[in-house]
């Protein structure tokens, strides 16, 4: 097999016969263009919520009713603003653009990076008034050549990610709104605005948005999806966490679940990014830099690497293919540290990055100036942390717990270790720390960036009690335990979580949980997927999704664009298997919206040709900790990745159009690694009533 670059020079997105095998990184001149100034490590607190933490996060709750006939909905009121916040002592206040809930559990704290956090319950639906206040210049450098970028900088609309809704309030790239009073093609959707069918009495500046709520316990959450500019608004902050409740939850507390964080119990939702902060050194180190220039302010790259295209010439202002920050933060801020006790805890943990891959692990502090001793191949040599319990991934609780060691290093011949984590993925865990009463526990990360080969350049690995180290998340500092014991926990890997019908956890499609792989049942529609690289008009790289069909007769090039016509149309009430051939060099996080989806099998192979792979190993099934519902799944370079999904439309109380620009319900599924996502690794899915 040849490399990845050694292949981008043959001039050709895909060959008959070839396949990527391995990654080499875009940019190293680009990733080396600029970098954080060292941030202590470990000197400010982990934020928690307000006004339990009275620096913590704010969290959203009802500002009034809305009535659907016997339906009730509970109305929120959120602007959309940008505003400075301080996410590090060292650093100068970092301009942002976030969530701010009008009412907000204690009162209304300043607004804060991540905030807006809504905690609801399950068949209690709730509407939303998303205000857009956002003004002036992007603060980040925005490529116009980016489809969608034209139509400006201030555009928001909000996707519930992981949320089975209508897609009038799906939050789909082109239902955009801005603060005069422009909407996107979808959201106007004719003569009808999406958003009037929710709220008749719309101002300019504002979409409505109606959540249903019908599913189970689970953490999701809400960030933007505009055309064009996801990747810089996600960045900029406009992200909140969005957790769902239900009975079966609650009464899993009789058996030694941790009480929910809003009652002050011992639960701690932890939401990890990766970020690059300009300094005062900016104009001399980065001439070109348009974004907001204040030292502490968010540092993007905007410089295309022209070695990665055959021909064409990039603009000055350009993509780039993934971002990978040097300093990594914990809910919002940079290395932080909480103090616990040492008692179980239930973690709540987000991949909230835009490119970056975790190997989530845990290893004792011992005390050097870097917290973490590594051996000649770069491994920690510390004592271990305590072990994972994990009870639920994305679409709620796991079929039974899974027990998964804290301490296994990344395997590059697996693409295993403790918990490989990609963007967007979500993990529900239950820790133990009362045998480590004293000690402080480091969250660490050996991941590569990208995945799965890797480059050193992004791997900040630190030497000392400063960053840049992306190695290094955030450090757990264990108090002993006051007051009475723990009761028992009554929940191990033998437990029925998804499988106990109390939970209200839809059942696997084919009928069973396994590890072993699944065939398609019969019957069921098979399609088959492609994930593709190629290049754009200016020579620069891109990545599509696409079918096994090629769009030109006489070529091996399966990719097609979102604008292209849409090509994945289910029924709604139907069940469908996809088999998706990953053609790149990267592991993609594939993120589906409207279903969730059930793991079937993953098979490698040597060549793809004719629209057919020819496989060179047996299937494999999903891994333990993929035994539950996914909506965001990790596709392995020269893998086939099988899932199944059952595509229906959520029930609500009043009339869903169909949309005017493609015919149905306006879904899409995509890469969620965000600079995939925007260019142009998205296509619709349209669900046929």
């Amino acid at each position: 097999m040849i490399s990845r670059r050694d292949f981008l020079k043959l001039g050709a997105a895909v060959t008959t016969g070839l396949v990527l095998s391995k990654y080499i990184p875009w940019s190293k001149s680009v990733a080396r263009a600029y970098q954080s100034n060292g941030l202590r490590k470990y000197v400010q607190p982990l934020r928690g919520v307000f006004p339990i933490d009275p620096n913590g996060i704010p969290v959203a709750i009802p500002d009034g009713t809305h009535r659907w006939g016997r339906t009730v909905a509970q109305h929120y009121t959120i602007d959309v603003n940008q505003y400075t916040d301080q996410l590090h002592p060292d650093l100068g206040p970092t301009t942002l653009r976030g969530y701010h809930s009008r009412t907000n559990l204690g009162g209304t704290p300043p607004q804060r990076h991540l905030g807006g956090i809504i905690v609801a319950q399950k068949g209690t639906p709730i509407q939303l008034t998303f205000q857009n206040n956002l003004t002036g210049n992007h603060p980040l450098p925005v490529d116009p050549t980016i489809m969608g970028a034209e139509f400006g900088p201030n555009r928001i609309v909000t996707h519930l990610h992981g949320g089975a809704i209508p897609w009038i309030s799906d939050g789909g790239p082109f239902a955009w709104f801005d603060n005069t009073g422009r909407y996107g093609e979808s959201a106007l959707n004719g003569s009808k605005n999406i958003y009037k069918i929710l709220n008749p009495n719309l101002k300019p500046g504002q979409g409505e948005f109606y959540y249903p709520n019908n599913q189970s316990a689970r953490l999701i959450w809400y960030h933007d999806h505009a055309v064009g500019i996801t990747r810089l608004n996600a960045y900029a902050g406009i992200a909140s966490a969005y957790i769902i409740r239900d009975p079966f939850e609650g009464s899993l507390r009789n058996k030694g679940l941790p009480d929910f964080i809003e009652n002050g119990g011992r639960e701690l939702p932890i939401v990890i990014q990766d970020k690059i902060f300009v300094g005062e050194d900016i104009a001399t180190k980065d001439p070109t830099w348009t974004g907001v220039s204040t030292p502490g302010s968010l540092w993007y790259p905007h410089v295309y690497d022209a070695e990665l295209g055959p021909t064409g010439t990039p603009p000055e202002l350009s993509c780039v293919p993934e971002m990978f920050g040097d300093t990594m933060l914990a809910n919002g801020v940079a290395f932080p540290e909480v103090t616990l006790e040492a008692r179980r805890y239930r973690l709540r943990i987000l991949n909230a990055c835009q490119a970056r891959f975790l190997n989530l692990q845990l290893y004792v502090d011992n005390g050097s100036l870097d917290s973490i001793t590594l051996d000649s191949s770069k491994k920690p040599v510390n004592a271990k942390g305590p072990d994972y319990l994990v009870i639920g991934s994305e679409g709620g609780f796991l079929a039974k717990p899974v027990l998964v060691p804290s301490n296994i290093s990344f395997n590059p011949t697996t693409l295993g270790g403790s918990l490989i984590t990609s963007p967007a993925e979500r993990w529900d865990i239950i820790i133990d720390f009362s045998g480590y009463a004293g000690k402080k526990i480091i969250l660490y990360n050996d991941a590569p960036a990208p995945f799965p080969m890797g480059d050193d350049t992004n791997d900040q690995i630190g030497e000392g009690e400063t960053g840049p180290n992306t190695r290094q998340i955030m450090r757990f500092n264990i108090i002993p335990a006051s007051g009475p014991a723990d009761p028992p926990l009554k929940i191990d890997t033998s437990t029925k979580l998804a499988l106990n019908p109390l939970s209200g956890i839809d059942e696997p499609l084919t009928g069973i949980w396994t590890t072993q792989p699944l065939p398609p049942p019969p019957g069921v529609k098979v399609r088959h997927l492609t994930l593709n690289e190629s290049f754009d008009e200016y020579g620069r790289l891109i990545q599509l999704l696409g079918t096994n069909v090629p769009m030109m007769a006489g070529t091996e090039d399966y990719s097609r664009g979102y604008m292209d016509p849409a090509t994945e149309t289910p029924r709604d009430g139907k069940t469908e298997v996809w088999q998706i051939a990953n053609l790149t060099g990267d592991t993609h996080p594939i993120h589906f919206h409207l279903v969730n989806v059930q793991i079937l099998s993953r098979r490698p192979f040597s060549s793809y040709s004719n629209g057919t792979p020819v496989y060179s190993g047996h299937a494999r099934g999903p891994e333990p900790t993929e035994l539950g519902w996914k909506e965001t799944v990790k596709m392995h370079p020269n893998e086939v990745t099988t899932v199944i999904m059952r595509f229906d439309l959520p029930n609500v109380p009043f009339d869903v159009p169909l949309s005017q620009r493609t015919g149905g319900h306006e879904y899409v599924w995509h890469c969620h690694i965000l600079e995939h996502e925007e260019h142009d690794m998205m296509r619709p899915l349209i669900v046929k009533p």
